[in-house]
């Protein structure tokens, strides 16, 4: 936003100056340069921002997989306890049975 707005502010320069110039060749020529400094310098903040997008979403996409890796195996860790528990269950069930 504020590389845009200095973008601009650098263009309306660049067209102002042009107009102070005394031949409209030179006129030409300046709005031209300052124009076709506008749009490289438009070009870059779209690369920058096209850069900071890629490096934002593969920040995410790191955190995600971290966080779907630290949830799996809490489920790993919480059906083997489950499964833990439910042997001692039908253990026990099973001495009970065979003491009546």
């Amino acid at each position: 936003m504020r590389k845009s707005l200095s973008y601009a502010l650098i263009l309306t320069a660049g067209l102002g100056l042009a107009a102070c110039e005394k031949s409209p060749e030179e006129k030409m020529e300046s709005a031209k340069e300052s124009a076709s400094q506008a749009i490289e310098s438009a070009g870059d903040a779209a690369r920058e921002a096209g850069e900071a997008i890629q490096e934002k979403a593969q920040e995410a996409g790191s955190s995600l997989s971290q966080k779907a890796e630290e949830t799996g195996q809490a489920i790993r860790e919480k059906a083997s306890d489950a499964a833990d528990a439910t042997r001692e269950a039908v253990q026990d069930a099973q001495e009970a049975m065979q003491k009546e």
